[in-house]
């Protein structure tokens, strides 16, 4: 006589012994996954492609595969790529953009440590009133907020200047570090501090030698969600940066637009290409720290 469990098992396995937890799921879930590669990857292969090709090429075969479509005098002799980097100044805006985006993730980093270590460890009237105000930013959108950063950034005399960008784009990065950092440090066991403070060291002390050093996995993975939100602002960059020797990547392969490289639309996105690179070396160093930030915050438990 079969039991209810011998009537789910046959329920759940076909004729072919097929299961649907032990081959059908899994192989729909590495199906969904190869389709969301491809997506994402979709962009940065049509900006690579069309690097390696002319003009003609990228409108007739925009999808073509470069060795194969591609027009072997025109990459033999000044491609795109050289061309990007001899006439343009990219070595300059990518410096730019560097200091821009590193001064940016130190400083939402700095300061979201200190503000969501209060927020999830310290009791004080109002914490969790002032925890939803820190974090409101984050729900605005970036138009929304660029006219008032703009007059604040010109009354503080901080137009066309690294130290205006780097304050504006804290503006959109901090919330998110707020919100992120709380959730691990909540989740870190309070015997970690008490027994600190039975060995002698102050609330601070406790902090800076126990909480930080176990912290580094959350630590990087708020410093390059905050690189890379920074490396890529365009509207904020434009906004602040108006002056085309004092701007970020971004803007300035846009001021592009209107001059020789338009008419040669290859050397945009050899240009394109050529900035991911920085923000894609980045993420590959530091991506172990960004997983283990992201899924860990209950890593460390008593």
């Amino acid at each position: 006589m079969s039991t209810d469990t011998d009537r789910r098992f046959e329920f759940e396995t076909d004729q072919s012994g097929w299961s649907w937890e032990t081959h059908y799921k899994p192989v729909l879930k590495y199906i969904s996954l190869a389709v969301l590669m491809v997506w994402m990857l979709l962009p940065v292969y049509y900006t690579f492609a069309n690097s390696l090709k002319t003009p003609e090429m990228i409108f007739t075969q925009p999808l073509g595969i470069p060795f194969v479509t591609f027009d072997p005098v025109a990459f033999s002799g000044r491609n795109a790529w050289r061309t990007m980097w001899d006439a343009f100044p990219f070595v300059e805006y990518t410096l730019a953009t560097f200091i821009v985006s590193v001064g940016t993730a130190g400083l939402a980093t700095v300061a979201a440590v200190f503000a969501a270590y209060s927020f999830a460890r310290l009791d004080y009237p109002f914490k969790n009133s002032l925890f939803v105000l820190s974090v409101a930013g984050f729900m605005f959108p970036i138009v929304l907020l660029a006219i008032p950063i703009f007059v604040l950034m010109q009354e503080l005399g901080l137009l066309n200047t690294y130290v205006g960008m780097i304050l504006a784009f804290t503006a959109f990065t901090l919330p998110y570090n707020i919100w992120l950092l709380r959730g691990f440090f909540e989740e870190l066991p309070d015997n970690l501090e008490e027994s600190a403070r039975v060995d002698g060291c102050t609330q601070i002390g406790a902090f800076f030698r126990v909480i930080l050093p176990l912290s580094r996995p959350a630590l990087a993975s708020v410093f390059l969600l905050a690189f890379l939100l920074a490396w890529h602002n365009y509207l904020m960059a434009f906004i602040i940066g108006q002056d085309p020797l004092h701007t970020t990547l971004a803007p300035a392969l846009l001021e592009l637009k209107g001059t020789f490289f338009v008419r040669n639309f290859h050397y945009i996105m050899a240009g394109t290409f050529l900035s991911m690179i920085v923000p894609i070396t980045m993420y590959m160093y530091l991506q172990k720290y960004l997983v283990e930030g992201l899924s860990s915050g209950g890593g460390v438990k008593g």
